[in-house]
């Protein structure tokens, strides 16, 4: 290909070009245009495919592979032309790749879980995950990293691996999610008159799913209060504000029909001890 340039430029442009410095120098020139415009040209290719189905936290990391594929080639190619011995180089890289590996062990275990995280796709761009310490919405995986924003609005650059190496929870995946609210009463009251203000609490709210059925029911008996729960299906994305309405809502309801939800508290018995020596 190098060759075929060299005489094109000699026969379009005789003279000008005969001085071999030139010629190298401008045909180095020209493959570093072409790579812009392959680049410019993979940017496009991506959209196009995101407009296809490719999930868009992929983006950065298929642009980072091929674009590293370039700029190698495009060098490999540079060098070859301003006359430099690339069979040596790739020989001298050969050579240095097991020390390189070594070196640079963590950056390939990143390298490859982003791939396996690409391809095996745990979670998409917007999923809401949890996976060790790391919450958040995804904002896309990169050749290291993959980039997530918590819901304070902050970003966290977490490498590959301590996604790929835990389990990663997905509350986005599933379009249901199933919401329960637990709240503990006095012992003096009743369970049932309870349940019956959460099964009208349920039923005028038209976000929960009637299918499967709200499910209501005493869940537990603790030091200081009986618990009385209710689990209801509605879409994952009501189901945060849905949480924070009704666990406002019943604590409202409960103090209107007098019912008592106990500050923890423990009952103390003093025994007598007998007087003088024993």
């Amino acid at each position: 290909m190098i060759d075929s340039i060299r005489l094109f430029l000699e026969t379009r442009f005789g003279g000008v070009f005969d001085h071999s410095v030139i010629q190298r120098l401008f045909i180095a020139l020209l493959l570093l245009v072409a790579a812009r415009l392959l680049l410019i040209f993979l940017k496009h290719v991506i959209n196009h495919a995101e407009n296809r189905g490719l999930d868009s936290s992929a983006k950065p990391l298929v642009y980072s592979l091929f674009s590293y594929c370039i700029y190698i080639v495009t060098l490999l190619l540079v060098l070859h032309v301003l006359g430099v011995n690339t069979a040596g180089i790739v020989a001298l890289v050969g050579a240095a790749s097991l020390a390189v590996g070594l070196a640079l062990k963590d950056a390939l275990a990143n390298i490859a879980s982003g791939l396996l995280l690409l391809f095996l796709r745990p979670f998409k761009a917007g999923d809401y995950i949890e996976c060790g310490n790391i919450k958040g919405n995804i904002v896309g995986i990169g050749l290291f990293n993959t980039t997530l924003r918590t819901l304070d609005g902050l970003y966290v650059s977490a490498p590959n691996t301590s996604l790929w190496g835990q389990p990663i929870v997905n509350f986005s995946k599933n379009p249901l999610r199933r919401l329960e609210i637990t709240v503990g009463i006095d012992y003096g009251d009743s369970p049932e008159k309870a349940l019956d203000i959460m099964r009208d609490v349920v039923a005028g709210e038209p976000l929960f799913m009637r299918k499967p059925e709200p499910q209501f029911f005493v869940s537990g008996l603790e030091d200081s209060a009986v618990n009385v729960t209710f689990r209801a299906w509605t879409r994952t994305q009501d189901y945060f504000n849905l949480r924070w309405k009704y666990t406002a809502e019943i604590k409202k309801r409960f103090v209107e029909e007098k019912i008592t939800i106990p500050f923890p508290q423990r009952v103390v018995h003093f025994v007598d001890r007998p007087q003088g020596p024993v």
